[in-house]
């Protein structure tokens, strides 16, 4: 009791930054607390709905495979969300209209170049050999049309995703956690409530279905949005600006080519698994993957608030405060990784109760590795919060080009070595494990350089 009246006393008296930063951690605490209870319930639910293991996979991989695309936006939405910081604490709204004016239509576009390639490109693809599922099973027509719908509604969220960025840059981070909740709901409510009947018409059922889950959400919050608080803001063509755009453009290009990067280590496990090992493989990997990445979701939580954040405050110079946040995040993430370490050991509980009639055998290696991969992950995660927010990329940039480069190589090679899944697994940890060391000694050094030049934040009982 007292522990909590000393918690507020210190909130009370928080500088509006850190109180700010402490809310917007919270609130999102408790929408992604409850977003991990839902994709605990999602799996078992997957496995009854689909009767088959190697129908599941293909769903997995197919979703991961499309979600890529996601990344595909030129960096606009990272590049928007960092120039939005300014104006919008200035309030200066004009400004603030052309930088979002300028992102609609640039992602508006290149949303409609994009699905029209895709759309008709993908009947060229033999989908049952890129998904490496028989044609017994699933045939290439219920494939392709899957995996239409599934890039629709990819294509849908790239242009709604904007306003995630906005609300970011508004330092409204909790908000996109509650749309991203409320889509997770509506596909386990309908997965739980819909009758487990043929596997192909779940299939393609479901497909549709998850299109209409991604997409209401934000569309819903981005009409609300431009109705109410930034009616001022509202998108128009004629607010549309070259020079903004190309500003959007060059930052964004750079978080581009981070997110192709960060994607090919770590986004394409279902896919190198389904091709290097088998599609069936890949619910053992979700089966893992799901309890050790609930851990990292926990930390990633405290971090929804941090990248715009700090934009504000290198903008000010406020190196100081930058600082003891990092040695802050560095303490939980340290906190983060012991509990990765301490589930490796009791993960056969977890999933005994959590899967109970389809639990798998659990391997404490696999385990342990996964703890080693989710603690890169963890430690990524903290040191991209921060280079982010203060537009540092160039570490980033040559580290984590690196590992793309080597990932898949090193998971064939390794695949090829052990036969095993695992070795996906393996590939990600050799592949991220450079970056995460320079880029360490990179922002020590950072600081030291910065913290004399920097203007002091007013101690408070908060700091």
């Amino acid at each position: 009791m007292n522990l909590n009246i000393d918690i507020i006393n210190r909130v009370k008296v928080a500088s509006p930054k850190n109180k700010r930063l402490f809310l917007n951690t919270v609130f999102s605490f408790l929408v992604k607390g409850f977003a991990l209870i839902i994709s605990l319930f999602t799996l078992p639910a997957y496995m009854r709905f689909f009767e088959k293991q190697e129908v599941l996979g293909v769903w997995f991989t197919a979703l991961s495979v499309l979600s890529w695309v996601l990344t595909f936006d030129l960096g606009i939405g990272n590049g928007l969300r960092n120039h939005l910081v300014e104006p919008f604490a200035k309030e200066d709204f004009t400004k603030a209209k052309d930088y979002i004016s300028s992102a609609y239509i640039i992602t508006g576009v290149s949303v409609m170049l994009i699905s029209i390639i895709g759309y008709f490109g993908f009947s060229f693809i033999n989908w049952n050999t890129f998904f490496n599922i028989s044609p017994s099973l699933v045939s290439n027509g219920v494939l392709l049309e899957v995996t239409r719908v599934l890039f629709i509604g990819i294509m849908l969220q790239f242009f709604l995703r904007l306003i995630t960025s906005i609300l970011f840059a508004m330092q409204k981070s909790a908000i996109p956690g509650l749309l991203s909740l409320i889509s997770s709901v509506m596909l386990l409510l309908f997965v739980l409530l819909a009758s487990s009947g043929d596997t192909v018409k779940n299939l393609r059922i479901l497909s549709y279905f998850n299109l209409i889950s991604a997409n209401l959400p934000l569309l819903i919050a981005t009409i609300i949005l431009f109705l109410t608080t930034l009616k001022k803001c509202t998108p128009s063509i004629k607010y549309y600006s070259k020079m903004y755009a190309s500003k959007i453009m060059i930052l964004g290009g750079a978080f581009f080519w981070l997110q192709i990067m960060f994607m090919i280590i770590t986004s394409t496990n279902e896919f190198l698994i389904t091709w290097f090992v088998g599609a069936n493989k890949v619910v053992d990997y979700k089966i893992y993957g799901s309890l050790f990445n609930m851990v990292g979701s926990v930390f990633l939580i405290a971090l929804t608030p941090v990248w715009s954040e700090v934009t504000e405050a290198i903008a000010k110079k406020e190196y100081v405060w930058i600082q003891r946040l990092y040695k802050r995040l560095k303490q939980l993430a340290v906190i983060t990784i012991f509990c990765e370490i301490a589930l490796a050991f009791s993960l056969q509980i977890f999933i005994d109760f959590w899967l109970k009639g389809k639990a798998i055998h659990v391997d404490l290696s696999y385990a342990m590795i996964f703890a080693i991969s989710g603690t890169l992950f963890i430690w990524n995660a903290m040191l991209t919060s921060i280079t982010n927010g203060i537009n540092e990329l160039r570490i980033s940039l040559i580290f984590l080009t690196l590992g793309a480069f080597i990932n898949v190589p090193l998971a064939y090679l390794f695949s090829h070595i052990t036969g095993s899944w695992i070795s996906i697994i393996l590939a990600n940890i050799v592949s991220l494990l450079p970056f995460c060391i320079i880029q360490s000694v990179w922002l020590s050094k950072y600081f030291n350089r910065n913290i004399n030049i920097s203007v002091a934040e007013p101690k408070t009982a908060y700091n």
